[in-house]
């Protein structure tokens, strides 16, 4: 039964894409101007003109179409006085947007397609202006004839021309290759999940998915059948697995999570981790009690996700396998915990980052961009799918009732003793989850206490140093401040040398209880069957990759983000970002496509509704659109196969991958539904609903749906001794990675 699900499942999700509306790769190309003015590199004027030879454009360095703009006559800077201090201030102005369609039939008047292009390149501005020393003031509502850049865009099936010039001088530009995409831009991630729902073969799914982007590329390019699949094969190992393996940042991903699992491996053989699961069954004697503790530290790691996921999971993995929590379980509360609690918190490195992608758009809506942190407070009574994910886990851990494939999962763990079911995959091997104390060794909670805390200390240290806390002068004690250091600070260099200094002493803390030989057995073990985590991991990085060279992201968001009715548009916004984020596997890459187009939208559609007293719904509407754009990201994040951040849940807690996606994925999904059902549909169809009863309203529903759908999983306690079952529970696991 569950297969055939699983391929009715992959029958709509491919048939889906040929029943989608054909988009309008004018207006996707209008949009995608935002993108190429932030990031598109061209020469810079200053070394080379654009009439140049092709060996000095070949040398020539490379800069932004934004700093071009920057040293143009449409950019001022000036210092004034202020308070008796020395302010510089700067601004730019934007005269005007042309768009000319070049092998096109235009199905929309100029003057709105220029509109279109005209606010996406304001976007692109106002947050480059905010990143820029000092902030730039963007001026796009100046009269004729008083100066400003004027841009003409040329929109053709293989590339966009942007030119500029100013009054009375002489216009230039630049050429950027260009394929608008179509519904086969879905095709590569829907096939990779398609595929590792049907034959539960993540890394061969994910191969053929970046396979399938690549080929379409090729063939976007105009090769041949022949040639795009030759070129396209050759293109997934010499352009996107090559990309991933040489971004740092990337590097420093994996070597974190082969530090953090060589430290877990060695805190379980030097019995270190054996006496903190000593000193916790005092408060976790049984699967539930287990499943809360976890629950708690889930919520108490609230700086960063992958973080919060590696720690807390591998931590509580050994436990969980005693009181034969099954894998799937515990994966779903790690990852059910670790994006929700890093999203909500104030104290996190996720809030700048979500700030930063809407508050240069707030003049938009009458605001400051100085107004983003109050903004993002306003949003957080709305959060509505985070906070109806944590309660669903608080009901599940505490009710010890379960409903579909989580359900399935669980009594055959407490009955069998079998953590994974049979013939699954766990992302980790039967050697690490096996692994013991080494023969003889005092248990002492000590030895995995100090490496643990010296992870988190030094990590978050690293953070507050490279965000420059510690710098003369900088106010590390208000919102805005604490918050741009964890921004600026965030990243997996601190993640990694946290874990690096948790793994060193741990090895000195293994010598000095007289382990030699067992330390390095103890990582190895721990560390030779994951690599089938690292491929998953490269090859969801490769996907979303190819995701963005296809432009899967913009062609979902301008197909079905069409929606002009006010009282839908948060319902809309929520569905949409969860489908991109499901398609894409990137939760943060969804929030920073769709934000920023979210302001002025919502707060125009807002100005339409009166709520009473002459007041309108614009900056509520405006509250509750951002905060739809946030949920629905982690929403399908939480869903989607090819997301590191389920990878990184399933090889935390050594689960089969595909069997976390598919035991979390009904939770989700009721969360999504709730979410939608007493949070965003009421909050906009009733202006004036307070949120709080939206809140109490989903934890009702969440307790009821529990209580009607979920069955009672009885304790692993009732089937004999939990300590006894330690040795025995790995080697039913009948297949390892």
């Amino acid at each position: 039964m569950v297969r055939f699900l699983s391929l009715a499942v992959v029958a709509l999700l491919v048939g889906g894409v040929f029943l989608l509306p054909k988009a309008d790769p004018l207006r996707i190309g209008a949009d995608k101007l935002q993108e190429i003015v932030a990031k598109g590199k061209l020469p810079d004027p200053a070394f080379v003109d654009d009439v140049a030879g092709a060996e000095e454009q070949a040398t020539a360095k490379e800069v932004s179409l934004f700093d071009v703009w920057m040293k143009t006559d449409a950019y001022e800077e000036w210092t004034e006085e202020v308070d008796g201090e020395q302010v510089q201030r700067a601004r730019f102005s934007l005269y005007g947007v042309q768009v000319l369609a070049q092998g096109y039939e235009l199905e929309e008047e100029h003057i709105e397609l220029s509109g279109r292009a005209r606010d996406a390149i304001l976007r692109v501005l106002r947050i480059a202006g905010q990143a820029h020393t000092p902030p730039v003031e963007i001026i796009d509502n100046i009269d004729v004839g008083t100066g400003g850049l004027s841009a003409l865009v040329t929109l053709a099936p293989d590339h966009i021309h942007i030119g500029w010039n100013m009054p009375n001088e002489p216009g230039v530009g630049h050429q950027f290759p260009w394929t608008p995409p179509d519904r086969r831009s879905l095709l590569p991630p829907l096939v990779a999940i398609a595929l590792a729902l049907a034959l539960r073969k993540p890394a061969l799914s994910l191969f053929v998915g970046v396979l399938t982007g690549a080929y379409l590329l090729r063939r976007g390019d105009g090769d041949g059948v022949l040639s795009s699949l030759l070129h396209g094969t050759l293109d997934v190992g010499t352009t996107f697995f090559a990309d991933q393996f040489g971004d740092m940042e990337r590097a420093k991903i994996v070597g974190f999570v082969i530090c953090m699992l060589a430290m877990v491996g060695i805190l379980v053989r030097n019995g270190g981790l054996r006496g903190v699961m000593n000193a916790i069954s005092r408060f976790a004697g049984t699967a539930r009690s287990t499943q809360v503790v976890t629950f708690g530290m889930g919520l108490a790691v609230f700086f960063d996700d992958y973080a919060n996921t590696i720690l807390v999971g591998g931590t509580m993995r050994p436990l969980a396998d005693r009181f034969r929590v099954s894998r799937e379980k515990l994966a779903y509360i790690v990852d059910s915990t670790a994006a929700p609690v890093a999203g909500l918190s104030l104290f996190s490195t996720w809030i700048a980052f979500e700030v930063s992608t809407f508050s240069a758009q707030l003049p938009l809506a009458g605001l400051s961009v100085d107004d983003g942190y109050a903004v993002f407070l306003e949003t957080l009574p709305y959060r509505f799918y985070c906070i109806f994910a944590l309660i669903l886990v608080g009901t599940v851990v505490f009710s010890k009732r379960d409903f579909g494939p989580m359900l399935k999962a669980e009594r055959r763990a407490a009955t069998t003793g079998q953590l994974v079911r049979e013939g699954g995959t766990p992302m980790v091997g039967k050697l690490a989850t096996a692994m013991q104390p080494a023969p003889g060794v005092n248990l002492r909670a000590y030895r995995a206490v100090i490496p643990l805390l010296a992870f988190v200390g030094v990590t978050l240290f690293e953070i507050l140093r490279a965000g420059g806390a510690f710098q003369p002068g900088f106010d590390l004690f208000t919102l805005e401040g604490i918050t741009q250091v964890l921004y600026d600070g965030s990243g997996s260099g601190p993640l990694l040398y946290g874990s690096a200094a948790g793994l060193i002493l741990a090895v000195l803390l293994s010598l000095q209880a007289g382990l030699r030989s067992d330390i390095w057995k103890a990582a190895w073990n721990t560390l030779r069957s994951m690599g089938i985590a690292i491929v998953i991991l490269y090859l969801a990085w490769m996907i979303n990759a190819v995701c963005t060279a296809i432009g899967t992201n913009y062609y979902l968001a301008n197909t079905l983000g069409n929606i002009q009715l006010p009282l839908l548009l948060p319902v809309a916004l929520f569905l949409l970002s969860g489908a991109v984020s499901f398609a894409t596997g990137s939760s943060w890459g969804t929030m920073s496509i769709l934000l920023p187009l979210v302001v002025g939208l919502s707060y125009h559609l807002g100005m339409q509704v009166e709520i009473g007293d002459g007041q309108h719904f614009g900056h509520g509407l405006m509250i509750l659109s951002i905060g739809a754009v946030l949920e629905g990201s982690i929403f399908g994040d939480h869903c989607s196969p090819i997301s590191d951040t389920t990878v990184l849940s399933s090889t935390a807690v050594a689960s089969d991958h595909i069997d976390h996606v598919r035991t979390q994925a009904p939770y989700a999904l009721l969360t999504m539904l709730i979410a939608i059902v007493a949070g965003y549909f009421p909050c906009a169809a009733f202006p004036n609903w307070n949120p709080l009863y939206s809140i109490v309203l989903g934890g009702v529903l969440i307790v009821f749906t529990m209580r009607v759908l979920g069955k009672r999983v009885p304790e692993a306690t009732e089937f004999g001794d939990p300590e006894g079952q330690a040795e025995t529970d790995a080697p039913t696991i009948s297949r390892t990675a």
